[in-house]
C-alpha cells in the first residue's frame, strides 16, 4: 500500500468514527442547523489537514521522512482502541 492510500483509508476512518459519535452521542443535543455545522467543521478540518499531507506525500521534499513502520503501528493502535 503506498503512503497516498494510506493516508486516504485513515481520513476515512477517522472521519466515520467522529461522525457516528456525533450522531450517536451529541445529535440528540443539538439543533440540526448546529449538528450540521458541526458535521462540516468536522469533514473541512480533517480534509484540509488530509489535503496538505497528501501534498507533502507527493512532492520532491528530500526533508520529508515517512516512517512505515510507525503509521503501520499507529493504525492498528487506532483499530485496537476502537473496537467496540
Amino acid at each position: 500500500m503506498d503512503n497516498s492510500n494510506l493516508l486516504a483509508k485513515r481520513r476515512d476512518r477517522v472521519i466515520a468514527s467522529f461522525l457516528s459519535f456525533k450522531e450517536r452521542e451529541c445529535d440528540s443535543f443539538l439543533p440540526n442547523d448546529i449538528s450540521a455545522k458541526l458535521r462540516k467543521k468536522f469533514l473541512d478540518d480533517i480534509n484540509d489537514l488530509c489535503d496538505m499531507a497528501f501534498d507533502l506525500i507527493q512532492s520532491d521534499n528530500s526533508e520529508v521522512v515517512w516512517n512505515e513502520e510507525f503509521m503501520n503501528r499507529l493504525d492498528d493502535i487506532y483499530t485496537i482502541l476502537n473496537k467496540d
